[in-house]
């Protein structure tokens, strides 16, 4: 090869690159010139964390490269200017504060989102057991009684105490006050009332409060829409949840200003959301300062971009299961909350469509609606 091919060939190599920078990249970087929700995602955790101001419009630019590289240095990685995997997972977990996963904050698809087309049709399917991922007793259902001491008898009492049947501090001890807060607790819901914490209240401990009195209203009070009103935070029974499409079965259904009712599990906390946009998930905000201020006691008592699983109970009445956070970001419309923007509600979508329009958060949210309904139910979601 003489001199004259070589300068051919690499001239040729580097009008390649510049014509098709992107071929350059790892899949899921993103890099200046870029534009999209993942664009946008990323700019929210860095404004939310002083690296770059103004407001995210989801295009890859210059102070957004500078932002990047600002956190890069700051966090001793590579100061490229890229967003690979190694950047946006330190970026994702800075941002929901110390102690998160690698959950990444939300995209916020807004109402103008166009929904893609689901490639399959999911049918519902309901639940047969209440358990989250995990549960409060770390899937020991072994009976409690009188004498027992440990972690699993203060994960009873903090949900015997967040339902309202224990008052004072969850000590550890099954003493009488104890025995006799799970014997209201089985008498509410049709369970053998001996005090003794078995298999069968344990588990319906965990799904909350379902008292059969309420049960054509679950998750509300007898004289409200607003279940935030009572201290008795209510869940669905497991053979009432169904397991729904967004694009499919959800979206369709759902207008701006509906409410949403979510339960959360673990700690047995409630509150309702008004819908505030749909797009590929639900934007949504705290009807209420006191729905705020139940979701803040959920998430620990921070706002964190870490998703929970929950209990969603539609406008129509249907229970399904769905991911959410609580973490304010952009726009909100209403007033006196407490919560300066919208939070993201996730729903099932099948997982191709998700890694193609959300690889990063939206992903992480599907990841834990599986792992949640395989909880409940011992089954897998295939797609």
């Amino acid at each position: 090869m003489n001199k004259r091919t070589r300068w051919a060939g690499w001239m040729l190599a580097m009008m390649l690159a510049v014509a098709s920078p992107a071929a350059a990249y790892q899949p899921g970087t993103l890099h200046s010139g870029m534009k999209g929700e993942e664009v946008k995602t990323m700019q929210i955790a860095l404004i939310a964390q002083g690296y770059l101001g103004g407001t995210p419009d989801g295009i890859f630019g210059t102070n957004t490269e500078k932002a990047v590289k600002k956190f890069q240095r700051a966090n001793q990685l590579k100061a490229d200017g890229l967003a690979g995997a190694k950047t946006l997972e330190m970026l994702y977990q800075k941002a929901g504060g110390a102690g998160q996963t690698s959950a990444t904050p939300a995209n916020d698809s807004g109402s103008a989102a166009a929904a893609p087309a689901a490639s399959t049709t999911t049918t519902a399917t309901t639940a047969t057991a209440g358990n989250a991922a995990g549960g409060l007793f770390g899937g020991d259902y072994t009976t409690l009684r009188q004498g027992a001491t440990g972690s699993r008898v203060v994960a009873l009492q903090k949900q015997l105490i967040a339902l309202g049947y224990l008052k004072g501090n969850a000590d550890g001890k099954y003493g009488k006050q104890t025995a006799q807060a799970v014997k209201a607790f089985q008498k509410a819901n049709k369970l053998t009332a001996d005090g003794l914490a078995g298999n069968k209240t344990l588990r319906a401990l965990e799904m909350g409060d379902n008292t059969p009195a309420q049960s054509e209203d679950e998750g509300q009070t007898a004289s409200s829409n607003d279940p935030s009103s009572t201290k008795r935070a209510q869940g669905p029974s497991g053979s009432k949840v169904k397991l729904l499409h967004w694009f499919n079965d959800i979206k369709p259904t759902l207008k701006s200003g509906q409410t949403l009712y979510i339960y959360e599990p673990s700690s047995g906390q409630g509150w309702n959301l008004r819908i505030y946009s749909c797009g590929r998930h639900c934007d949504a905000e705290p009807v209420t300062s006191q729905d705020t201020a139940n979701m803040l006691q959920a998430f620990g008592g921070k706002n964190t971009w870490s998703q929970k699983a929950v209990y969603v109970k539609l406008p129509n009445g249907t229970w399904t299961i769905g991911s959410t956070h609580d973490m304010p970001h952009l726009s909100g419309a209403v007033k006196d909350n407490n919560f300066d923007g919208h939070l993201c509600v996730h729903f099932l979508r099948t997982m191709s469509e998700a890694q193609k329009n959300d690889p990063s958060y939206g992903v992480s949210n599907q990841k834990t609606i599986r792992a949640f309904w395989k909880s409940l139910t011992g089954e897998t979601i295939s797609q």
